[in-house]
């Protein structure tokens, strides 16, 4: 199997890219298809417009799924304390304050930069009482939500990403913190 050749984007001027990639046949026909279906839009079947289109459809897809972004946002049902779901309202809060990047902020005072592979973080673990607020939920790389989950739990303690249940799922097992089980005094009645 030959090697595929790296993706090329290259600035041309300022806000102008080349972008160069191959695609499959398959690809390319979903591209003619595309073409032919936005005749009336783009009359010249212009690629880049048609891919800006696409694109514009996929983000916002994306979008709607990760962090429930919406134009018409509805009232929540509501739903148990002990839920571990993150609300949609949460979701929407977090990703507009965390500006959909690690919120991450090193002791010296450099803020992570990753975009990808983000992750809801609870600042109070789920496992310690931490509830899915827009104060305790912040978005981290999965990098460093991992970090904090050994921080917390210790090396090894969580679980991976193949024990998964489902999708947008905390990544870490319930686990008994110390001095939060019952019986303790964070438990314990005043």
């Amino acid at each position: 199997m030959p090697a595929t050749s790296r993706p090329v984007v290259r600035p041309l001027a300022p806000e102008r890219y080349e972008i160069r990639f191959k695609a499959s046949a398959a690809m390319r026909e979903k591209l003619r298809v595309a073409q032919d279906l936005l005749g009336h839009a783009i009359p010249s079947g212009d690629i880049a417009q048609v891919f800006d289109r696409a694109l514009a459809l996929l983000v916002a897809d994306l979008s709607r799924r990760k962090f429930a972004a919406t134009g018409r946002p509805r009232q929540s049902r509501g739903q148990s304390d002990e839920s571990r779901n993150i609300p949609a309202e949460v979701k929407r809060l977090v990703d507009a304050r965390d500006r959909r990047r690690c919120a991450l902020v090193a002791p010296n005072g450099r803020r992570c930069d990753e975009r990808r592979f983000l992750e809801f973080h609870h600042v109070i673990p789920y496992a310690a009482g931490g509830q899915p607020t827009a104060e305790n939920i912040q978005l981290r790389c999965r990098a460093h939500n991992g970090y904090e989950a050994d921080l917390f739990y210790g090396p090894g303690k969580r679980r991976t990403r193949g024990d998964v249940v489902g999708h947008d799922r905390s990544i870490y097992a319930r686990a008994t913190v110390p001095g939060t089980g019952p019986g303790t005094s964070a438990h314990s009645d005043p």
